[in-house]
């Protein structure tokens, strides 16, 4: 009884390990870590040598599969891969095609605030200037995400 009780913790430690590769969080792989470290030392404990001799092997050995399984499977499941990314660029601009739009100011500008550009609502910010509630504003500059007005 104590030596299936001793392999079913090293098994479920192992397992929860295993499975701390997909759902990351540490807690689970700790657990594993300590359910395996505990069914060793209840081996030694119990007089189970040979049992307790093979489950350090045992350790030994998983620990460069587990790494392996790590960098291979995870890896290629759960990675990007570096050929996404080559033709990826920031955004640098919410849209230059604002430059020039005409709105109001939908809050006061205190620097910053809403305006309505077109048909939309936008946070803007001034160059300083304080601007009252229902100034008539004109985009002079766009920067990021940045949206630069002044008064018209």
């Amino acid at each position: 009884m104590e030596l299936t009780i001793i392999i079913a913790l090293y098994v479920c430690g192992l397992v929860a390990m295993i499975v701390e590769l997909f759902i990351p969080g540490m807690i689970i792989g700790t657990m594993g870590f300590m359910a395996t470290l505990a069914s060793i030392i209840f081996a030694f404990a119990t007089g189970h040598l040979w049992t307790a001799v093979v489950l350090v092997g045992t350790t030994l050995a998983f620990v460069p599969l587990f790494f392996a399984l790590w960098k291979g499977v995870v890896g290629k499941y759960f990675a990007l891969k570096s050929d996404v990314l080559k033709d990826a660029r920031p955004s640098t601009t919410v849209g230059e095609e604002l430059v020039g739009l005409e709105g109001v100011a939908v809050t006061a500008l205190r620097p910053t605030g809403i305006a309505h550009l077109g048909e939309r609502r936008y946070d803007v910010i001034t160059q300083g200037e304080m601007l009252d509630k229902g100034t008539r504003i004109k985009v002079v500059e766009v920067s990021g995400n940045r949206i630069v007005v002044e008064q018209m």
